[in-house]
């Protein structure tokens, strides 16, 4: 299977979505050291690789996946861009059961797209220095008789340890898609917030 951009947001590298960059904005990217971006990066790709070509069926690599994105990711911020405006309607019991219930969703929606992991590789190229949005870790991804795909890795320590805030794939923000996602899943259910989180939880 060829390495398309559909491909890459739809496979292993498309689990790390974090927050986003205007919850995770850092006071200075200079607080986060380069390698030691770098190494955050190399280590989340190593695992979602192996969990990708590991034998097994989808349903299988959900729950492992989910570790993978609570070690490597800041899961609380990711529901709460994902979730959009809605996020402030949501009382403080509805917010926990929509953080657990979109972890469920993400971790058990890119398991079953591990099936497009055709033994791409990802090599770092180098980090550039973002500004308040923390270190930016490029990175090619390739496969035998494709194209390298351009992507970026924003890195952030905001939350009080090392995360990927985003992936930036050919110019295509993850997260953000994510949120179009949600939102679009929220407006199916016209807005029924309680259906939306049943469903996520039930993805």
């Amino acid at each position: 299977m060829s390495l398309t951009r559909r491909t890459i947001l739809h496979g292993g590298a498309a689990a790390f979505l974090a927050a986003g960059t205007a919850v995770l904005a850092p006071s200075a990217a200079a607080a986060l050291e380069a390698e030691a971006a770098m190494e955050h990066v190399r280590a989340a790709v190593d695992e979602v690789i192996a969990l990708a070509s590991s034998p097994g069926a989808a349903e299988t690599k959900a729950k492992p996946l989910a570790r993978i994105l609570t070690q490597y990711a800041a899961m609380p911020q990711i529901a709460r861009f994902a979730a959009g405006p809605i996020w402030r309607e949501m009382n403080a019991d509805q917010q926990g059961r929509f953080e657990k219930a979109f972890l469920t969703f993400l971790s058990g929606v890119y398991a079953r797209r591990f099936a497009d992991y055709a033994g791409q590789s990802v090599t770092i190229d180098k980090v550039e220095d973002d500004g308040r949005r923390g270190l930016r870790v490029k990175s090619q991804v390739s496969q035998p008789s494709s194209t390298p795909v351009m992507v970026d890795w924003l890195v952030s320590d905001r939350p009080g340890r090392v995360v990927i805030a985003d992936i930036v794939i050919e110019g295509v923000s993850l997260l953000v898609t994510q949120r179009e996602e949600v939102g679009a899943m929220l407006s199916a259910r016209n807005g029924d917030v309680e259906r939306l989180i049943a469903d996520l939880a039930a993805s």
